[in-house]
């Protein structure tokens, strides 16, 4: 596989990791082809927790504007393949059933916010800045952005973020919901791997049932959201991390989960 995406496993945490420093990881198709392939490296059984991160000044600064320069000159568009790759690979992020943390520094735009809104958890550094500025080459957007956007924000804040294309602030994307933490820039990375190790040690079945009400609950019924409710807690009885934690409670011990 290309080293344009590295994978890296420490005991049952995966992290994955944008390696074209010299672009600020900016997304071509090797770079998105490369994160399709190590999320499905995250799918082996061993893995509880995945971590998302780039290599160099910044986490994605998007899309790589010096292909779509030599594509405009050429008189070319955006290949399909180039967005259709993009969105398989955000389609398997979703489905993963463990949860994915985005640990972001610096520079953070257009496809990679997106790739950071499609995570479960994010933490940002102080430095950060965010847009989702596609307006400003003449482009729609993608990679998931109209999708999570609205849901994490509403339609108005959406619109006026896409059609401004401003930055925002670690700390604006905080107060919108965009993350869930803001830390010092050399303390991102130690505070990502420590939430990934916490959450690698959990009950990791019990947080994929999590990941998917969560994922379903926007366009479900309320009725098929408590019958999936309902199924999900049965199966989550019949695990046996359920039975470790009933009986750690019960003796005042704390719980060894197994992911089992």
């Amino acid at each position: 596989m290309s080293d344009v995406v590295l994978g890296e496993k420490n005991g049952a945490v995966f992290e994955i990791i944008l390696n074209r420093p010299d672009t600020l990881n900016a997304m071509n198709y090797e770079l998105i082809d490369g994160l399709y392939r190590r999320i499905a490296e995250a799918k082996e059984d061993s893995i509880r927790a995945v971590l998302i991160r780039g290599e160099g000044r910044g986490f994605c600064a998007g899309g790589d504007i010096r292909k779509f320069a030599e594509m405009a000159e050429a008189g070319q568009g955006v290949p399909r393949e180039m967005p259709d790759r993009l969105h398989d690979m955000v389609e398997n992020l979703r489905a993963l059933p463990k949860p994915v943390i985005a640990a972001v520094h610096g520079p953070c735009a257009g496809a990679g916010l997106s790739l950071v809104l499609a995570c479960d958890l994010a933490i940002a550094a102080d430095n950060c800045k965010f847009n989702l500025a596609y307006v400003g080459i003449g482009l729609s957007p993608d990679g998931s952005s109209s999708y999570f956007l609205p849901r994490h924000v509403g339609s108005k804040k959406a619109m006026e973020i896409f059609l401004t294309g401003r930055n925002l602030t670690s700390q604006e994307a905080l107060e919108l919901g965009l993350i869930n933490e803001v830390v010092p820039a050399d303390q991102v990375l130690a505070k990502g791997r420590g939430w990934a190790e916490r959450i690698a040690n959990g009950p990791t079945l019990a947080y994929a049932k999590v990941k998917r009400l969560v994922g379903e609950a926007a366009r479900n019924s309320l009725h098929d959201q408590l019958a999936l409710e309902t199924d999900l807690i049965c199966e989550s009885s019949t695990t046996e991390d359920f039975r470790s934690g009933i009986q750690a409670f019960l003796s005042k011990q704390r719980p060894v989960f197994q992911g089992k």
